[in-house]
C-alpha cells in the first residue's frame, strides 16, 4: 500500500515539475538541442505524449489500492472486478473509500475519448485550412522541375519558398526567388524544403500543435509549441547544408529574410513551412560548441524516460488484461 502511494506521489511530482519548470529547462538545453534538431523534435513530441499518458494513469493507478461502493449492476461489477484484479501487478490490500472504483477507470477513458474526437476535429479543420492555402498558390502556378525537384512556380514579385503537405502541392517557389537567388542558393532552398517533406514535418507539426493547443495553459506545452517550429527548420537546414553547403544556404536565408513573403500572404499560410527570415543564420555560420546545454538536455531526456516508464507501469498491465480477456 505504501509503495503504491509513493508511486502516485512520484507520478504527480513528475508531472508538476516538467509542467512548471519545462520552459526554463528547454531554454537552457537549446545550445545542445540545436546541434541535434531531429533529436530535439523527438524529445519535444515524445515529452508531450509521455506527459499526457502519465497524467491519464493516475486514476487507474489509484484503482488498484482503493475500493468503494458499486455503481454498476451485479454482473458488470463482477467483470470490472475481474479485469481490475487481472491488471493489478502488485496484488496489495485495498483501502475502503467513498470513491467508486468504476469511476476511477471511467474518467480517464472518457477524457481520452473526448480528447481523441477533439483532436480529430482539429486535424480535419487544419487540413481544410491547408487546402485553402494550397488553392491560393495553385491558382496560376505551373509545375516545373528545378534541380531535380518538382515544384509549383508562382508568379510573384517577392522571393519566397515554402512547403505545403505533399498532397496539397509540395514545394512552392516564386519566380522572383528563382531570379534573385544564385543557382547554389536555389538548390539549398529546394533541399531545405524537400527535407520538410521527407522528414514528415507537416505531420509532426500538426499532431504536436494540436495536442499542445488543447493544453496551452500549461507552461510546458506552450514552450513546446513555440520551440517545435524552430527545431523543424533547423533540421531542414542541416539536410540542406549537408547537400549544398553552409554558404549557399546562409545566403539564401539572408535574401529571403530581407525581402521575403508579404504580410498579406503570410496570414494565409496555414499548414505551410516556409524558409523566411535570417534568424537561423548565426547558427549556420557559428554553430554552438562545448558543453553548454548538455546538463539541461540530459535532464530533459531523463524526465521524459521516467514519465514514459511510469505511464507504462500502469497502462501496459491494463492493456494486457484487456487483450487476454481479463483472465
Amino acid at each position: 500500500m505504501t509503495g503504491i502511494l509513493l508511486l502516485v506521489f512520484v507520478l504527480c511530482l513528475g508531472l508538476a515539475v516538467p509542467a512548471l519548470a519545462g520552459p526554463r529547462v528547454l531554454r537552457h538545453a537549446a545550445p545542445t538541442l540545436m546541434r541535434v534538431p531531429r533529436l530535439a523534435v523527438a524529445l519535444l513530441s515524445g515529452g508531450v505524449v509521455a506527459w499526457v499518458l502519465a497524467a491519464l494513469s493516475i486514476a487507474p493507478l489509484l484503482a488498484w489500492v482503493v475500493t468503494g461502493p458499486d455503481i454498476l449492476p451485479g454482473d458488470a461489477a463482477l467483470v470490472c472486478s475481474q479485469c481490475l484484479a487481472a491488471a493489478d501487478p502488485f496484488g496489495l490490500d485495498r483501502v475502503d473509500t467513498g470513491v467508486p472504483v468504476a469511476l476511477l477507470l471511467a474518467v480517464p477513458v472518457a477524457v481520452s475519448v473526448y480528447q481523441a474526437f477533439a483532436i480529430a476535429g482539429n486535424l480535419v479543420r487544419r487540413r481544410r485550412r491547408s487546402s485553402r492555402t494550397a488553392r491560393v498558390f495553385r491558382d496560376g502556378a505551373r509545375p516545373v522541375d528545378l534541380y531535380g525537384h518538382r515544384v509549383l512556380l508562382v508568379g510573384d514579385e517577392h522571393p519566397f519558398a515554402l512547403t505545403l503537405p505533399r498532397r496539397h502541392g509540395g514545394i512552392v517557389v516564386s519566380t522572383s526567388a528563382v531570379r534573385m537567388l544564385t543557382p547554389d542558393e536555389l538548390r539549398a532552398v529546394l533541399a531545405h524544403e524537400a527535407a520538410h517533406l521527407r522528414q514528415r514535418h507537416h505531420l509532426i507539426s500538426a499532431v504536436v500543435t494540436t495536442l499542445t493547443g488543447r493544453l496551452h495553459r500549461i507552461p510546458l506545452f506552450a514552450a513546446v509549441e513555440a520551440a517545435l517550429g524552430h527545431y523543424l527548420e533547423i533540421a531542414a537546414d542541416d539536410a540542406a547544408r549537408r547537400e549544398v553547403g553552409t554558404t549557399a544556404l546562409a545566403g539564401a536565408l539572408l535574401t529571403l529574410g530581407q525581402t521575403g513573403h508579404p504580410e498579406a500572404h503570410r496570414q494565409q499560410l496555414h499548414g505551410a513551412l516556409h524558409a523566411l527570415g535570417p534568424d537561423r543564420i548565426r547558427h549556420l555560420v557559428e554553430p554552438g560548441r562545448g558543453t553548454a546545454g548538455v546538463a539541461a538536455a540530459t535532464a530533459s531526456v531523463f524526465c521524459l524516460t521516467a514519465l514514459a516508464l511510469l505511464a507504462a507501469v500502469v497502462h501496459v498491465p491494463y492493456a494486457l488484461a484487456v487483450l487476454t480477456g481479463c483472465l
